[in-house]
């Protein structure tokens, strides 16, 4: 185990909350079953997991231990097993070359522990590093999003490539290398990749005219 490399913290900080969501998930299904089948007695706890499915709604007990979600339970079970397939594939293959940045549960946590391999890498104060923002050619998006493993990128020596982003009441345009107005009847547009590039505040080179975009974790805006 490489200890300066602040991922091998992250990854099982993140597998630790993923397995408490799972057994949550796992556990109130089986006893549901039981219950279903008379093996168990229905308490009020299962007969509301049981409501949430018929109303295709994710059950109370999985939200207190879930990432935030707006999703209905159909479309969050999806979500949920694509973000299982990430995590479980990084355990096995190493970190990918670009992250679904959205496929996290504290994405906090990931930001941070790229911001300190660069300054452990480059002996600068943690304090003292900022963002920069690369965008990517939008053909590359496609390529990531079938693998984020092997594509059309090669991992940065500093930083890392992001995707999973989506901006809404506006949208990327290629040919400006700027924001422009939304297309018509298109509320939200996904972002291309990006190069999250940590830099020591003298070395910043965001341009002046710029905007600094709200980020959020669902539609909500909350978080």
């Amino acid at each position: 185990t490489d200890y300066n490399e602040s991922m091998n913290t992250v990854l099982p900080q993140e597998l630790l909350r993923f397995n408490k969501l799972y057994r949550v998930i796992f556990d109130s299904v089986v006893a549901l079953q039981k219950a279903v089948k008379g093996l168990a007695v229905m308490t009020p706890e299962l007969e509301a997991v049981g409501t949430a499915f018929l109303d295709n709604k994710v059950p109370g007990n999985w939200k207190k231990v879930s990432y935030p979600s707006l999703k209905p339970l159909s479309g969050y079970v999806a979500d949920f097993l694509s973000r299982i397939f990430f995590m479980s594939t990084w355990v096995k293959s190493g970190p990918p070359v670009c992250f679904w940045i959205s496929g996290f549960f504290f994405t906090q946590a990931f930001l941070t522990g790229v911001k300190q391999n660069m300054a452990r890498a480059y002996k600068v104060p943690i304090d003292k590093v900022m963002w920069n923002y690369n965008l990517q050619s939008p053909n590359v998006l496609p390529s990531v999003k079938e693998n984020m493993w092997h594509n059309a990128l090669s991992s940065p020596s500093k930083g890392c490539f992001v995707y999973g982003l989506f901006i809404q009441g506006a949208r990327w345009d290629e040919s400006r290398l700027g924001i422009s107005e939304s297309l018509p009847k298109i509320l939200f547009e996904e972002m291309p990749v990006i190069h999250m590039d940590p830099v020591p505040l003298h070395e910043d080179k965001t341009p002046a005219m710029h905007y600094a975009c709200p980020v959020y974790k669902e539609s909500a805006r909350k978080g």
